[in-house]
């Protein structure tokens, strides 16, 4: 019987994209840079393979923020200050909070019947502020994030570290739900979770190998947990 609940926040519970591509369009336009899809979509291409280079510790958080914008404009050929970029984009991204669609709803519902936790890579100060504004944090017992000791999903001690912060629920009484199946469900097979893969971006595929579960909407969750 499951007892605790962890959930990923970024296209879990919060949709990153659109944050996102808010955070830029308005950081674009401080630095006087025309925002398109085109900055858009290399962005997601560029974030994506930095933060795989994290999970492989090939990489620091630190590190990603020094080089993201710079990368991408180099990309585009666009002669800006990657920098400034990237000090713009992640303060107006600590205040945009899109929530997925039934996100506050599946979170209410969980707390009703089991301890719910969020566990992300991202920095604890700014999941609190968004977690509040979207109204999720009312619903969470505890947000799990180990930045200032430097473990991330989806290394192995960082689902040690949750298995012993759900404490007395078991690995087997511990279901995770996330969209990453790198970090969230390999992470989570780990140390035995029961692992939900929400499909967010709803690809055409069958359940992976490594998720208990496969949904396609949050909504569906219900008919699991």
């Amino acid at each position: 019987m499951v007892k605790a609940v962890l959930l990923d926040v970024d296209n879990t519970l919060l949709d990153f994209n659109l944050s996102a591509k808010q955070a830029m369009k308005s950081a674009a336009a401080e630095l006087g840079l025309t925002f398109s899809e085109k900055i858009f979509s290399t962005f997601l291409t560029v974030n994506d393979a930095l933060w795989r280079k994290i999970e492989k510790k090939e990489m620091t958080r630190e590190e990603l923020h020094k080089v993201r914008w710079g990368i991408i404009f180099d990309r585009l050929n666009i002669p800006a200050d990657g920098n400034k970029m990237e000090t713009l984009f992640l303060g107006n991204l600590a205040d945009v909070a899109i929530p997925v669609e039934g996100a506050v709803d599946i979170v209410r519902y969980l707390s009703g019947k089991y301890k719910v936790y969020t566990a992300s890579n991202a920095p604890y100060s700014q999941q609190v502020k968004r977690l509040t504004d979207s109204g999720i944090l009312p619903f969470v017992t505890r947000i799990l994030n180990f930045e200032e000791r430097g473990i991330n999903k989806p290394q192995p001690k960082f689902f040690e570290e949750c298995l012993r912060a759900v404490y007395p629920a078991t690995k087997e009484e511990t279901a995770i739900i996330g969209d990453s199946l790198s970090a969230d469900m390999a992470g989570g097979k780990t140390v035995g979770f029961i692992t939900v893969w929400f499909n967010h971006d709803g690809l055409n595929v069958q359940r992976p190998d490594n998720c208990d579960y496969m949904v396609n909407s949050l909504e569906a969750i219900k008919s699991i947990l």
